[in-house]
């Protein structure tokens, strides 16, 4: 019995520290089965980093603890996160210590370079004597410092750092891969949401051009990013009177797509009006002021065409010069009259800044309205397509259906720049020849 006794004292004697360093192991195994199943689809990263803190706390039986969080903007001040066990005189001392301390010093002073894994020293401190300093990161970007302290001196051995170097890899992939969803997911929904405006834009463009016998007119638009602000419509007030207007919206994108918008609802609601180009304009201008951004406007030629008296009435608001072809004369040339984009004067005295132009047109007469795209559109030499090469292609295509003319200008344009070029500009055109 005695000696019976003496042997199941020495086993579980033994057997103690052997319990110990199974529990230990079960809590870091399960610490970090929690710590990889942190991390679901809309959950917060702060989460995450309290489990690691948890974690890490747990691990290494430490007395103290706090996350540092880097700014994201260069203005803004750190952000101490998660602080546990110790107060805030208490964490500036050891802050303050730890700049003073090597191997702490060169790193909070800039002096080691990014792949530090880990720091760990002993601090003159009255209740701590070592820390371990380990930094976090994601997507090759630092996102803070965890600090341990304990209030030993080696408080810290090869083991217990190994393990807590791993739960910070394992949040570090963790973040990384969280980033990388929600960044996918943005993406997406961007892709539906940029879908949705293509599918906007191309209802804000007119399914249909307004004509009859006496002239053809055929369009083109293109935008150079997914949404454009490049803009024409047509409207028919009767049988023989029509009203034509081309746009260009400054800066691309959605913000030009949303102004070329409001411009489409100003043509409609004051085209039923039958204002001369003129007052079109100046109204359209005082409509427009109230609601485009200061450094926004709209470059726009407005026109009225009466096929019965073969008359053309324009006012022009900044916009590319009309190109325009005479049979009679034989030759091409720019109707180049005075005015300025909308929204660029807004106040009464914008008036001021119009001109009205008159024209009577004959068959085979050509008419050719366009955005700056077209003129503006380089090569790879660094070279503008031109007003002038513009019209001297029209010259050589006067004979043509206009949209026979629309399709070779277009192509001659694309040719130019290069097919597997991406414009810098949207490009716009419409083309009216007039045939009685």
């Amino acid at each position: 019995m005695l000696l019976y006794a003496v042997f199941s004292s020495l086993v579980t004697l033994f057997n103690l520290p052997t319990s110990s360093v199974f529990e230990q192991k079960l809590t870091e195994a399960i610490s970090f089965q929690k710590l990889s199943q942190s991390i679901k689809p809309g959950e917060d990263e702060e989460q995450v980093l309290d489990i690691l803190m948890d974690s890490c706390m747990s691990a290494a039986y430490v007395d103290a603890a706090w996350l540092e969080l880097y700014p994201s903007e260069p203005e803004q001040s750190s952000k101490i996160q998660l602080q546990k066990f110790i107060s805030n005189g208490e964490r500036q001392e050891v802050m303050t210590l730890l700049k003073r301390s090597a191997p702490f010093a060169s790193y909070f002073n800039g002096q080691t370079t990014d792949r530090t894994e880990y720091l760990y020293g002993h601090i003159p401190h009255e209740i701590y004597k070592s820390v371990l300093v380990l930094p976090v990161s994601a997507n090759k970007k630092k996102l803070g410092d965890i600090f341990l302290l304990k209030e030993v001196k080696d408080g810290f051995n090869k083991e217990m750092i190994n393990i807590i170097s791993t739960f910070a890899g394992q949040t570090s992939i963790s973040i990384e891969n969280h980033r990388l969803l929600n960044e996918a997911i943005r993406n997406e929904r961007y892709r539906e949401e940029l879908e949705i405006a293509q599918r906007v834009q191309r209802s804000l463009l007119p399914s249909e051009l307004h004509h009859n016998d006496c002239f053809e007119i055929d369009g083109f638009s293109a935008a150079a990013d997914e949404v454009g602000g490049d803009y024409y419509e047509t409207y028919r007030f009767d049988k023989n009177n029509f009203a034509l207007i081309i746009g260009d919206v400054s800066g691309k994108g959605t913000s030009a797509a949303f102004n070329m918008s409001q411009m489409k609802g100003v043509f409609h609601s004051l085209v039923q009006l039958n204002l001369p180009p003129k007052d079109f304009l100046s109204k359209a201008n005082n409509a427009l002021s109230r609601c485009l951004e200061k450094n926004n406007f709209i470059t726009t030629t407005y026109y009225t065409i009466s096929t019965l008296t073969k008359e053309i009435n324009f006012a022009r608001a900044g916009h590319c010069p009309t190109l325009y072809y005479s049979r009679e004369k034989d030759i091409s040339r720019f109707l180049n009259i005075k005015g300025m984009g909308l929204g660029i004067v807004r106040n009464d005295g914008y008036e001021n800044y119009l001109e009205e132009g008159y024209l009577k047109y004959q068959p085979g007469d050509v008419m050719v309205m366009y955005t700056d795209g077209i003129v503006e559109a380089k090569n790879k030499d660094n070279q503008e397509f031109g007003y002038d090469k513009l019209r001297l292609l029209l010259d050589g295509l006067k004979d043509f259906q206009a949209m026979e003319i629309k399709s070779k200008i277009v192509e001659e344009v694309y040719d130019f720049v290069g097919r597997e070029t991406l414009p810098d500009d949207d490009y716009s055109i419409l083309v009216i020849k007039f045939k009685a």
